[in-house]
Formats: C-alpha cells, sequence, structure tokens
C-alpha cells in the first residue's frame, strides 16, 4: 500500500491541503521536472474560490501558467465555442430631432453591439436593442 499523500482521494481539497501536496512533490522529485497534472488539476479546481495570484504565491507557481491552465480548462469545461460571426443591421434612421450618443449592450454569452447613433429617435433605439437581443448567437 502506498502511503504517498497525493494518492489520497479528496472531494474538495483545502488550500493547505493542496499546498502540502506540492511542497511533498517537490521534496521527492528529480530536478527540473514537471508538475504533475493531478497537482495542476488541485490548483485549478482551488481557482473557483482563490485568486490566481493567491494561489500563484501560496502554491509557489508560475502565475502565467497557472493563468493559462485555468483557463483552458473554463474553455474545455464550457464545450468549445460555436461563435458565428453577429449579422450587420442596418437600420434606417427616420427623420427626428438631433440626438447624437453611443450606446454598448452587452448579452450574457459576451456577444457585444456598440451603436453610435445620430438623429435616431428612442423607439427606434429600442427596437435596434430588441433585434440585437433576439439573434441567437
Amino acid at each position: 500500500m502506498n502511503d504517498d499523500i497525493q494518492d489520497v482521494p479528496t472531494s474538495a481539497p483545502t488550500l493547505e491541503q493542496v499546498r502540502q501536496r506540492f511542497e511533498f512533490w517537490r521534496k521527492r522529485r528529480k530536478k527540473r521536472t514537471r508538475i504533475p497534472q493531478n497537482l495542476w488539476q488541485a490548483a485549478i479546481a482551488l481557482s473557483e474560490e482563490y485568486s490566481i495570484c493567491h494561489l500563484s504565491k501560496t502554491l509557489r507557481v508560475n502565475y502565467t501558467t497557472l493563468k493559462s491552465k485555468v483557463e483552458n480548462a473554463n474553455a474545455t469545461e464550457e464545450g468549445p465555442s460555436h461563435t458565428l460571426p453577429t449579422p450587420f443591421i442596418e437600420f434606417q434612421a427616420p427623420a427626428a430631432p438631433f440626438i447624437e450618443s453611443t450606446i454598448e449592450m452587452i448579452k450574457s454569452d459576451g456577444s457585444v453591439m456598440r451603436m453610435h447613433v445620430k438623429g435616431a429617435g428612442a423607439f427606434d433605439l429600442v427596437e435596434m436593442g430588441r433585434a440585437f437581443l433576439a439573434i441567437d448567437s
């Protein structure tokens, strides 16, 4: 039976447990060997509770590498991105009192619509917003 700390299954390891697992690995590893995937996975799991900066300092790992691994794990969980180009919709603004403004709308999926409007009435802006929100991403 193997008594290694890293072989003990934990459903939700604490930051201290993961830190100890990293230290245990560092004491037993051969110089210049890569961090095992199971340790990276434990660090990634903690990224929901702790900032990447805090984790990188506590676990003594490279911030940029950890950030990249967290981003890749999150992208994998969400599945492949099937973003299609957003269609361009042009509306003809009717003659109205001169109004000039820039409006930005952001959907929950991250889609962004920016409008620079000259001479459109409030009704036209509402219709443009509805059209944007109705487009399936």
